[in-house]
């Protein structure tokens, strides 16, 4: 008996050394190639950056570059062209290379000003906020040398999402949020605290109900319009193919997340400082860029996008009813009232499209049904009203001559 105890736990750790050596090991080393081979095995949508965090991965679904939602440039500018480049989020996609407000507006600057005399860069990308903006034009905007750079600033999100200690990362196809101090970098990529295996199997498993979802909705629904447009036009390629508009998402997701915006504009949350430390972000951000691009001769325009519970009155209704809201506790201005504020003080300029979106919207629908975006009437009006005060600008950038 004596004998028998010492087997029996001699047996149990060979058979616990052996379950490591054949199933612990090689998932370890699983996990270590799937970081050194991050750039060979995964070419998603977006992709790892060191400074900014992610980027969108150059010439994916008509990206140039840059990672941009539109052509590429020569970075050698001729003097006779004057170039705009507007920063911003995902309102730079939705569209695509043809619809999107940034496309209409270069094509209404160049019948007003003629082919070659002017540019418009549209240098968004999705996730991000004003401190992300300022250094993708810090890393690759500036590499255009515009004469006018807008910063396009969605009123929904923009204050909300701008948490000082985050960094948002692109890893194996999937993004995180770590605290900007805690980034650990191997082999040029980011280390996370999770297994990658374990969320590759994840993700694979959400695509695969995703598409299942998608694909008994194509079988029980009606086309769209935008699908029966691509099947009619037999020379449907990219970039026609990519028009980024959204099919839109369940109303109760929907409303979930315009609700989870609205937090910001509760007067209770602002007079109790709950945002302040992140306006206090933006505003840094933005004297940021006014300094870099007056230190280059660059100017500088704020343009402010407003929300769909701002401009939609039925929306704004349908999100108290919902979430059980009182309208008395909320300021739905009130993102407008602190950058405006801030921007008169420091002599910023900025074009504020609330307004006219609230009486353009009640002559036809401006965002996408259950999306926070644009529609194709929303990108086309958006561009009208920036064309209508960019003109004047542009023309005093067209008679002072390049450096």
């Amino acid at each position: 008996m004596l004998k028998f105890i010492p087997t029996v736990k001699k047996k149990s750790y060979q058979f616990l050394l052996l379950t490591g050596l054949w199933v612990i090991l090689p998932l370890l080393v699983v996990e270590f190639l799937m970081i050194i081979l991050e750039p060979y095995l995964f070419k998603g949508f977006f992709q790892y950056d060191p400074d900014i965090g992610f980027r969108v991965r150059p010439y994916t679904k008509g990206s140039n570059q840059f990672g941009f939602n539109d052509r590429d440039y020569p970075l050698d500018r001729t003097p006779e062209t004057t170039r705009l480049l507007i920063l911003g989020d995902s309102y730079g996609w939705v569209g695509g290379l043809l619809e999107n407000y940034t496309a209409v507006l270069d094509n209404q600057l160049v019948h007003q000003f003629g082919e070659n005399k002017i540019e418009v860069i549209n240098a968004g990308y999705s996730m991000t906020h004003t401190g992300e903006q300022r250094k993708i034009l810090e890393k690759y905007g500036m590499q255009y040398q515009p004469d006018l750079v807008i910063l396009g600033f969605f009123a929904g999100n923009d204050f909300h999402d701008a948490q000082p200690d985050r960094k948002r990362i692109i890893v194996n196809d999937i993004y995180f949020d770590i605290h900007t101090q805690q980034e650990l970098i191997i082999f040029g990529y980011p280390i996370i605290p999770q297994s990658r295996l374990l969320l590759l199997i994840q993700q694979k498993y959400k695509i695969f109900q995703k598409t299942r979802q998608n694909l008994f909705t194509s079988l029980t629904s009606p086309k769209s319009n935008n699908a029966e447009a691509e099947e009619e036009d037999p020379k449907n390629k990219p970039p026609l193919k990519y028009h980024w508009y959204s099919p839109g998402l369940p109303e109760a997701t929907y409303l979930n997340i315009e609700m989870q915006m609205l937090d910001f504009y509760n007067i209770q949350n602002y007079e109790s400082g709950k945002y302040q430390d992140r306006i206090q972000l933006i505003f840094e951000n933005i004297a940021a860029i006014a300094e870099l691009l007056k230190s280059n001769n660059t100017k500088f325009i704020v343009a402010i996008y407003p929300a769909a519970f701002q401009v939609d009155e039925s929306l704004t209704q349908k999100i108290f009813q919902t979430g059980n809201l009182n309208p008395e506790d909320f300021d739905l201005f009130l993102a407008q009232k602190i950058l405006k504020e801030y921007l008169d003080n420091q002599g910023i300029p900025y074009i504020d499209l609330l307004d006219e979106f609230r009486a353009e919207q009640k002559n036809q629908p401006l965002y996408l049904k259950n999306d926070t975006h644009w529609n194709k009437a929303g990108n086309q009006f958006a561009a009208d009203i920036l064309f209508e005060n960019l003109v004047p600008v542009i023309e005093k950038i067209v008679k002072t001559p390049h450096p």
